[in-house]
């Protein structure tokens, strides 16, 4: 039996779109852009959080200026069964070097996302697997993956007439120092930036006011570069592809990356070494969808693009935002 479909009216689609763009936009201001009242806004967001359409509001932390290194490791499995896999990702998503695991569909299983600030971060994860599971990887990708543009969604939207993309690249900083106090700020912040300076307060025993400074620090310095929404889109009817581009030159990058932001369903675009030459991550409504948009590209960049190869995000077994 399929899972019902959440039904988005245009008061709907108005919230996600604001706060997509900034997860921090205070009440007041939101009911504004909705021409309508504080309770009706009020209402209307808490239904789409009882619904779990909203799932968190974080906010995105450029980990480079914390001194990371960020990595990704592609996995395809050979003769593993569901009680092994199950045991392989609670053993893998308790070291400290994952900050994310998420479950594929296509051409590979598994990716893990980590971060290192030593050489000898990755080496240790990779002993780990090796170690423990190398029978059972029948292939593996490692990458670099950095910087990384972030678009705030619109597929939702019926019209882009009026819609603004705010671009937030992130894996561009230079290491900078931050103090332990304001470490634990981020720490706490980070998954659910509509906390007020006064809950935060009571949970870290540190005064609203300096916790107020301290994360408009963190704004000025860029080390927090914007703020989106967690969404469950499979409750939209929408499905998450990676799309992976092989260029034959890159004479029309530029052009080509503009096109990625700029159209509705696209929503992520990676600049790796080590994988492809161009990657994105997109919303869709079905294989065939993906396929149109596919066909458009190869249409549109037919002297740049030789290849695209796509495979499906189906769950995020761990989703940290900074290391603990």
């Amino acid at each position: 039996m399929e899972a019902e479909i959440f039904k988005l009216d245009d008061y709907d689609r108005r919230i996600l779109y604001e706060l997509d763009k900034d997860s921090r936009l205070p009440l007041s201001t939101l009911a504004k852009r909705l021409r309508r009242s504080k309770p009706f806004a009020l209402f209307r967001l808490k239904r789409l959080e009882e619904a779990k359409i909203i799932t968190q509001y974080p906010a995105i932390v450029d980990m480079s200026c914390l001194g990371y290194f960020s990595f990704r490791i592609y996995l395809r499995f050979q003769q593993m069964t569901q009680k092994q896999y199950a045991a392989f990702i609670e053993h893998i998503k308790k070291l400290p070097q994952v900050w994310t695991l998420t479950q594929l569909h296509g051409k590979w299983d598994l990716a893990i996302f980590m971060g290192t600030k030593e050489p000898s971060g990755v080496h240790a994860l990779w002993d780990e697997l090796m170690t423990g599971y190398k029978g059972q990887i029948a292939a593996y990708h490692f990458s670099f993956y950095a910087p990384i543009y972030d678009f705030n969604r619109t597929f939702f939207l019926k019209s882009l007439s009026n819609a603004a993309i705010a671009t937030r690249a992130y894996g561009v900083g230079n290491k900078m120092d931050i103090d332990g106090k304001t470490l634990r700020i981020l720490q706490a912040y980070a998954p659910n930036v509509r906390q007020s300076a006064m809950e935060l307060s009571r949970k870290l025993g540190i005064p609203p006011d300096t916790i107020r400074k301290r994360i408009a620090w963190l704004n000025e310095k860029k080390i927090i570069c914007g703020y989106h929404l967690g969404l469950d889109i499979a409750k939209l009817g929408y499905t998450t592809y990676r799309m992976d581009l092989e260029l034959r030159s890159f004479e029309r990058k530029k052009e080509l990356f503009e096109y990625c932001r700029q159209h509705p369903n696209i929503h992520l675009v990676q600049d790796t070494v080590g994988h492809s030459d161009f990657e994105t991550a997109l919303v869709v409504k079905d294989l065939p969808h993906l396929l149109m948009i596919i066909d458009d590209i190869q249409v549109k960049f037919k002297d740049a693009v030789n290849s695209i190869s796509y495979f499906s995000y189906a769950q995020y077994h761990a989703l940290n935002y900074i290391p603990g």
